[in-house]
């Protein structure tokens, strides 16, 4: 049987390797996607009574408000592979198909940084094709990245989409809508899932069988390069064929950044409020 390879990993790699999650379907393809049927996916969810369909529904006004105040073409999403962002990145489709606005290609920054995860690379480059994304790569640190961002479109980016929540370093006082800080490059940031926790980023994902990168089959929690990152150790469990479980069997989601090194109240941190990596 071929297997289908993109960026040296293969297909199944890209969606789901283990035997926790089960992908759509409908999501499977690394073609583009239909943004309709993610549309009627999203907005179902978003009926429920739930703390999933209350997270959902606001993070669907927060976005709807984002594009009625600045446009489409004045917005970008901050994307790099990680959980918080592959959520993001799909409401904000759904809510662009909702108010069928002519979507050619999503405006996406992604600053990079030294010796990252393959699976991360791959994984990446998947989502551009499937969810039609004008992709800008740009080397770090944070701040210079931004402004060549900003400084490099062609269109003025008066917005950023961020994937940032609540119990990341430095988070506490975020609001859906906060101006950048003085001495960073201007423009807002627009954080859609700040209050939500990190079993609904996973139910979320689970429950519409979204594919995300393939390294949170495998115990990682948090993902930043290949020197800092490592499995969580509270996931630490020697039946499961990689060693820990899957990073949505985590209980305590104090300790999501665990499986980080040197990642603590230092400035990468700080950066994280700016843009959220992964």
């Amino acid at each position: 049987m071929t297997t289908t390879t993109i960026s040296g990993l293969s297909k199944n790699s890209l969606t789901h390797s283990s035997t926790e999650p089960i992908v759509d379907p409908h999501l499977e393809t690394t073609q583009r996607y239909d943004f309709k049927y993610i549309e009627h996916t999203v907005y179902q969810l978003a009926k429920r009574d739930d703390s999933l369909g209350k997270d959902v529904r606001t993070a669907i006004d927060v976005i709807e408000k984002a594009y009625n105040t600045y446009g489409f073409d004045s917005i970008a999403l901050s994307f790099n592979g990680g959980k918080d962002c592959t959520v993001l990145l799909h409401l904000v489709v759904a809510v662009l198909s909702h108010l069928k606005l002519n979507v050619d290609l999503l405006r996406t920054v992604f600053v990079t940084y030294p010796n990252p995860f393959p699976h991360v690379d791959a994984f990446v480059k998947v989502s551009i094709q499937r969810y039609g994304l004008d992709c800008v790569y740009i080397p770090g640190p944070m701040k210079k990245a931004l402004q060549q961002y900003i400084d490099g479109s062609s269109k003025p980016t008066k917005a950023i989409f961020v994937g940032i929540r609540r119990t990341d370093p430095y988070a506490e006082n975020l609001s859906h809508f906060d101006q950048t800080d003085k001495g960073w490059p201007e423009f807002m940031r627009i954080h859609p899932v700040i209050d939500w926790s990190y079993k609904n980023i996973w139910n979320f994902l689970l429950q519409l069988g979204v594919p995300y990168c393939s390294l949170y089959d495998e115990g990682y929690t948090s993902l930043g390069s290949m020197e800092n990152t490592f499995q969580n150790p509270y996931l630490k469990d020697d039946s499961q064929p990689s060693g820990y479980r899957h990073a949505c069997r985590l209980e305590n989601e104090l300790h999501e950044r665990d499986g980080r090194v040197g990642t603590s109240k230092n400035n990468q941190d700080k950066a994280i409020v700016a843009l959220k990596f992964l």
